[in-house]
C-alpha cells in the first residue's frame, strides 16, 4: 500500500470520531471516503467536516453499505465499546484493514474472534493505546527492561479524573459528563492505564482481586484491584472518576530504585534521591499516525490487536472479580 492513496471510512461518528477525523484528515495520502452511524445526523455532520477540509465523503446509516458502496481499504471503529465486534468482523471479511480505539473489545471472546480473522485475511489491526506513544512510557519500558531498578517488586497504578461532579455540594449526587457515558470508567480511561501497566512491565496478570462502588444506575464510580503478574510481582490497580483533579502515574519499586512516571515524565530515583528526570514532551506521531504508517510500510504498529488481548483479558477478570468478590485466576 506504500506510495498509494489510502481509502479510509468511518463508523461511529461521535465524538471520538471528530477528534480523530481531524488528525486523518491531516495526514498525507489519507481520504475519507465514507462516515457511517445509526443517527444519520451524526453520520452526515461528519461528512461534512470532511467537506470543509476539501474532500467528499457519503453518509451512510450501516456500516455494512459504507464498505460495499464506499469499497474503503480501512475502517476506522469509534462506535461505543461494546458495539466494536460486528464493524471489525465485517470489515476484516471486506477485507478491510481495521483501526479500533480502545478497548479493542469489552468480551475476551470477541477480541480473540477478531485478531485470529485477521491473521488468517493477513489484515492489519491497530488499536488505540496512544499512551504508547509517550515518551516517558517508552522511556520506562525501556528502562525497566535493562534493569535501571534491579528486579522489580511492586508496581502501583493510578488514575484519577473529575468525570463525574457533584449537585451543589449535595453529597452522593452525581452529574454525568458525557465523556464519561457509554462502557464505564474503567472500560475508557481505566483501559489506559491497565495497558501501561501491562506493556511497560512486559508481562500479563495471572490473578486479580477487586472491588468497585457504582452509582445507583451501574456506572463505576471508583474501581481498586490486586493483581499478580506473571512472575510473581504484584501491582496495585486503582481508579477513579471522582476525583478533585487529574493523575495518570505508575510507580515501579525495585531493589536499587524506583520509577515514577506520569503520562508526561518521568523520575528515576536511588536511594530516596532524584537522579535524573525526563521532562515532559508531547508524542512524536499520533495514533493515527502510526495506525496510517503502519500501513504504509514506513512503521510498525504502535499496539497491533493481538497484544491488546491481555489487556482485554484484564478488564474482564476484573469485572468477573467485582460480580463474584472472589480472585480470578486469568491463565
Amino acid at each position: 500500500m506504500a506510495g498509494t492513496e489510502l481509502r479510509m471510512g468511518i463508523v461511529g461518528c461521535g465524538y471520538a470520531a471528530r477528534i480523530h477525523l481531524d488528525r486523518l484528515l491531516a495526514l498525507k495520502g489519507v481520504r475519507v471516503v465514507g462516515c457511517a452511524d445509526s443517527d444519520r445526523a451524526a453520520a452526515e455532520a461528519l461528512t461534512t467536516q470532511v467537506g470543509e477540509a476539501g474532500g467528499q465523503a457519503i453518509a451512510f446509516t450501516d456500516h455494512r453499505e459504507l464498505l460495499r458502496q464506499a469499497a474503503p481499504q480501512a475502517l476506522a471503529i469509534f462506535t461505543p465499546h461494546i458495539a466494536h465486534y460486528r464493524p471489525a468482523m465485517d470489515a476484516l471479511q471486506a477485507g478491510c484493514h481495521v483501526f479500533v480505539e480502545k478497548p479493542l473489545s469489552t468480551n475476551l471472546q470477541e477480541a480473540v474472534d477478531i485478531v485470529g480473522l485477521a491473521r488468517a485475511r493477513g489484515l492489519k489491526v491497530g488499536v488505540g493505546h496512544q499512551y504508547r506513544l509517550r515518551p516517558s512510557l517508552v522511556e520506562a519500558r525501556r528502562r525497566l527492561a535493562a534493569g535501571a531498578i534491579g528486579p522489580v517488586r511492586l508496581v502501583t497504578a493510578t488514575l484519577a479524573l473529575p468525570w463525574l461532579e457533584t449537585h451543589s455540594g449535595t453529597e452522593n449526587s452525581w452529574r454525568f459528563d458525557p465523556k464519561a457515558a457509554g462502557g464505564g470508567i474503567l472500560a475508557d480511561a481505566g483501559d489506559h492505564l491497565i495497558d501501561a501497566l501491562l506493556w511497560t512491565t512486559g508481562q500479563t496478570a495471572v490473578e486479580v482481586s477487586a472491588v468497585q462502588s457504582r452509582h445507583e444506575s451501574g456506572l463505576d464510580l471508583v474501581t481498586a484491584a490486586a493483581i499478580r503478574l506473571v512472575d510473581g510481582t504484584p501491582a496495585t490497580l486503582a481508579v477513579s472518576g471522582v476525583s478533585a483533579g487529574s493523575l495518570f502515574e505508575l510507580n515501579y519499586f525495585g531493589e536499587h530504585g524506583r520509577l515514577r512516571i506520569t503520562d508526561q515524565a518521568l523520575l528515576e530515583e536511588h536511594d530516596g534521591q532524584a537522579v535524573e528526570t525526563v521532562a515532559a514532551a508531547e508524542p512524536a506521531e499520533s495514533i493515527d499516525g502510526n495506525f496510517v504508517a503502519a500501513l504504509q510500510g514506513t512503521a510498525a504498529l504502535c499496539c497491533p490487536a493481538d497484544e491488546a488481548l491481555d489487556t482485554v483479558r484484564l478488564l474482564e477478570a476484573i469485572a468477573r472479580s467485582v460480580t463474584t468478590a472472589q480472585t480470578v485466576r486469568l491463565i
